[in-house]
Protein backbone atom coordinates (compact mmCIF):
# COMPACT_ATOMS: atom_id res chain seq x y z
CA UNK A 1 0.00 0.00 0.00
CA UNK A 2 1.48 3.23 -1.30
CA UNK A 3 0.17 5.81 1.37
CA UNK A 4 0.38 9.27 0.27
CA UNK A 5 1.58 12.69 2.46
CA UNK A 6 -0.03 14.75 3.55
CA UNK A 7 1.03 17.01 1.01
CA UNK A 8 0.16 15.03 -1.60
CA UNK A 9 -3.47 15.29 -0.14
CA UNK A 10 -3.63 18.83 -1.70
CA UNK A 11 -7.22 20.36 -2.99
CA UNK A 12 -6.95 19.70 -6.48
CA UNK A 13 -5.77 15.80 -5.59
CA UNK A 14 -8.86 15.65 -3.96
CA UNK A 15 -10.73 17.19 -6.93
CA UNK A 16 -9.36 15.25 -9.46
CA UNK A 17 -10.25 11.77 -6.97
CA UNK A 18 -13.71 13.62 -6.65
CA UNK A 19 -14.55 14.50 -10.71
CA UNK A 20 -12.76 10.83 -11.41
CA UNK A 21 -15.84 9.20 -9.16
CA UNK A 22 -18.57 11.97 -10.91
CA UNK A 23 -17.87 10.99 -14.10
CA UNK A 24 -17.48 6.90 -13.47
CA UNK A 25 -20.08 4.57 -12.84
CA UNK A 26 -20.93 3.55 -9.38
CA UNK A 27 -21.15 -0.02 -8.29
CA UNK A 28 -21.71 -2.31 -5.52
CA UNK A 29 -19.20 -4.75 -4.95
CA UNK A 30 -16.61 -3.89 -2.08
CA UNK A 31 -17.03 -4.17 1.71
CA UNK A 32 -15.38 -2.86 4.56
CA UNK A 33 -14.42 -4.18 8.19
CA UNK A 34 -13.65 -1.52 10.85
CA UNK A 35 -11.48 -2.54 14.08
CA UNK A 36 -10.34 -0.80 16.75
CA UNK A 37 -7.35 -0.27 18.51
CA UNK A 38 -6.73 -2.71 21.84
CA UNK A 39 -4.16 -3.29 23.68
CA UNK A 40 -2.45 -5.60 21.58
CA UNK A 41 -3.08 -2.99 18.35
CA UNK A 42 -1.77 0.48 18.41
CA UNK A 43 -3.81 1.60 15.34
CA UNK A 44 -7.77 0.94 13.80
CA UNK A 45 -7.73 -1.61 10.88
CA UNK A 46 -9.75 -1.18 7.98
CA UNK A 47 -9.93 -4.57 5.81
CA UNK A 48 -11.56 -4.40 2.21
CA UNK A 49 -12.53 -7.07 0.51
CA UNK A 50 -11.94 -6.09 -3.36
CA UNK A 51 -12.42 -9.80 -4.60
CA UNK A 52 -13.92 -9.93 -7.78
CA UNK A 53 -12.33 -5.95 -8.86
CA UNK A 54 -10.98 -5.89 -12.25
CA UNK A 55 -8.38 -3.25 -12.04
CA UNK A 56 -4.62 -3.79 -11.90
CA UNK A 57 -4.27 -0.42 -9.17
CA UNK A 58 -6.96 0.51 -6.90
CA UNK A 59 -7.08 3.91 -5.54
CA UNK A 60 -9.06 4.50 -2.23
CA UNK A 61 -10.52 7.31 -0.46
CA UNK A 62 -12.19 7.31 2.80
CA UNK A 63 -13.73 10.24 4.16
CA UNK A 64 -14.72 11.44 7.07
CA UNK A 65 -18.64 11.14 8.91
CA UNK A 66 -21.32 12.65 7.19
CA UNK A 67 -18.94 13.28 4.41
CA UNK A 68 -19.97 11.54 0.97
CA UNK A 69 -18.91 12.57 -2.76
CA UNK A 70 -22.64 12.66 -3.56
CA UNK A 71 -23.39 15.11 -1.30
CA UNK A 72 -20.80 17.45 -0.87
CA UNK A 73 -17.55 18.71 -2.66
CA UNK A 74 -15.12 17.33 -0.71
CA UNK A 75 -12.02 19.48 0.68
CA UNK A 76 -8.64 18.68 1.78
CA UNK A 77 -10.30 18.46 5.41
CA UNK A 78 -12.96 15.60 4.68
CA UNK A 79 -10.31 13.20 3.82
CA UNK A 80 -9.40 11.24 6.26
CA UNK A 81 -7.25 8.99 4.16
CA UNK A 82 -6.20 8.48 0.78
CA UNK A 83 -3.69 4.90 -1.07
CA UNK A 84 -2.94 3.26 -3.46
CA UNK A 85 -2.84 -0.73 -3.79
CA UNK A 86 -2.05 -2.76 -6.63
CA UNK A 87 -3.40 -6.00 -7.29
CA UNK A 88 -4.90 -7.35 -3.95
CA UNK A 89 -8.77 -8.66 -3.32
CA UNK A 90 -7.86 -7.66 0.34
CA UNK A 91 -6.67 -4.49 1.07
CA UNK A 92 -5.87 -3.68 4.75
CA UNK A 93 -5.23 0.21 5.88
CA UNK A 94 -4.24 2.08 9.54
CA UNK A 95 -5.81 4.21 10.58
CA UNK A 96 -5.78 6.53 13.58
CA UNK A 97 -6.84 4.80 17.01
CA UNK A 98 -8.77 7.86 17.89
CA UNK A 99 -11.46 8.16 15.49
CA UNK A 100 -14.30 10.01 16.06
CA UNK A 101 -17.50 8.01 16.34
CA UNK A 102 -19.40 7.98 13.45
CA UNK A 103 -20.11 6.56 9.54
CA UNK A 104 -17.31 6.85 7.29
CA UNK A 105 -17.70 6.44 3.37
CA UNK A 106 -14.82 4.46 1.72
CA UNK A 107 -14.70 4.72 -2.08
CA UNK A 108 -12.49 3.02 -4.60
CA UNK A 109 -11.91 3.37 -8.33
CA UNK A 110 -9.79 2.38 -11.01
CA UNK A 111 -11.15 0.05 -13.13
CA UNK A 112 -13.55 2.68 -15.28
CA UNK A 113 -16.27 2.20 -11.73
CA UNK A 114 -16.32 3.56 -8.74
CA UNK A 115 -17.28 1.19 -5.87
CA UNK A 116 -18.33 2.51 -1.98
CA UNK A 117 -19.34 1.16 1.18
CA UNK A 118 -19.54 2.28 4.66
CA UNK A 119 -18.21 1.53 8.14
CA UNK A 120 -19.04 2.74 11.57
CA UNK A 121 -16.90 3.74 14.39
CA UNK A 122 -18.49 3.50 18.15
CA UNK A 123 -22.02 5.06 18.99
CA UNK A 124 -23.14 6.01 15.24
CA UNK A 125 -26.62 5.94 15.18
CA UNK A 126 -28.79 3.17 13.16
CA UNK A 127 -29.99 3.43 9.42
CA UNK A 128 -33.60 5.28 9.37
CA UNK A 129 -35.52 3.16 6.91
CA UNK A 130 -36.84 4.67 4.25
CA UNK A 131 -34.47 7.61 4.23
CA UNK A 132 -32.40 6.27 0.93
CA UNK A 133 -30.43 9.53 0.13
CA UNK A 134 -29.21 9.80 3.76
CA UNK A 135 -30.51 13.35 4.46
CA UNK A 136 -32.31 12.51 7.72
CA UNK A 137 -35.32 12.80 6.06
CA UNK A 138 -38.11 10.48 4.43
CA UNK A 139 -40.06 12.30 1.15
CA UNK A 140 -40.57 11.54 -2.33
CA UNK A 141 -36.79 11.93 -3.98
CA UNK A 142 -35.90 8.45 -1.57
CA UNK A 143 -39.30 7.21 -3.34
CA UNK A 144 -37.37 8.05 -6.73
CA UNK A 145 -33.85 6.86 -5.62
CA UNK A 146 -35.49 3.13 -5.29
CA UNK A 147 -38.05 3.78 -8.30
CA UNK A 148 -34.74 4.31 -10.09
CA UNK A 149 -33.08 1.48 -8.14
CA UNK A 150 -35.21 -0.95 -9.21
CA UNK A 151 -35.46 0.11 -13.21
CA UNK A 152 -31.81 -0.13 -12.86
CA UNK A 153 -31.34 3.74 -13.79
CA UNK A 154 -29.27 4.45 -10.87
CA UNK A 155 -28.03 1.78 -8.78
CA UNK A 156 -27.76 2.39 -4.97
CA UNK A 157 -24.50 1.49 -3.72
CA UNK A 158 -23.95 2.84 -0.05
CA UNK A 159 -24.36 0.13 2.36
CA UNK A 160 -26.71 2.27 4.33
CA UNK A 161 -29.06 3.15 1.90
CA UNK A 162 -29.77 -0.30 0.54
CA UNK A 163 -30.68 -1.26 4.14
CA UNK A 164 -33.49 1.90 3.58
CA UNK A 165 -34.79 1.56 0.96
CA UNK A 166 -35.53 -2.06 2.04
CA UNK A 167 -38.27 -0.64 3.36
CA UNK A 168 -40.92 -3.84 3.84
CA UNK A 169 -37.76 -5.67 4.55
CA UNK A 170 -38.40 -8.57 2.01
CA UNK A 171 -34.48 -8.46 1.08
CA UNK A 172 -35.21 -6.58 -2.52
CA UNK A 173 -35.57 -3.51 -3.26
CA UNK A 174 -38.42 -3.02 -5.88
CA UNK A 175 -41.33 -0.43 -6.91
CA UNK A 176 -43.74 -2.19 -3.53
CA UNK A 177 -40.44 -0.38 -1.29
CA UNK A 178 -40.99 2.89 -3.07
CA UNK A 179 -44.92 3.13 -2.39
CA UNK A 180 -44.04 2.10 1.07
CA UNK A 181 -42.38 5.37 1.15
CA UNK A 182 -44.53 7.82 -0.80
CA UNK A 183 -47.06 6.57 1.82
CA UNK A 184 -45.24 7.58 4.91
CA UNK A 185 -44.12 11.12 2.80
CA UNK A 186 -48.02 11.75 2.15
CA UNK A 187 -48.49 11.41 6.05
CA UNK A 188 -50.45 7.59 5.55
CA UNK A 189 -50.12 4.88 8.57
CA UNK A 190 -51.19 2.06 6.39
CA UNK A 191 -49.01 0.01 3.97
CA UNK A 192 -45.52 1.84 4.76
CA UNK A 193 -43.65 -1.30 6.10
CA UNK A 194 -40.77 -0.21 8.67
CA UNK A 195 -40.23 3.09 7.07
CA UNK A 196 -39.47 5.84 9.91
CA UNK A 197 -37.59 3.64 12.41
CA UNK A 198 -34.38 2.52 12.79
CA UNK A 199 -32.90 -0.56 11.92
Amino acid sequence: MKKFSKLFLSCAAVAAVTAAVATSAMAAGISATYAPADATHETATLTIDASGYTAAQKTLLVLKPGKTLETVKVSEGDVLQIDQQDGNDTITVALPKDLADGKYTVYMGGDGQVYSTNFKVGNASSVLVGDVNQDTKINLSDATGVVQHAMKVKAITDADALIAADANDDSKINLLDATCIVKYSVKMTDGIGNVGQLK
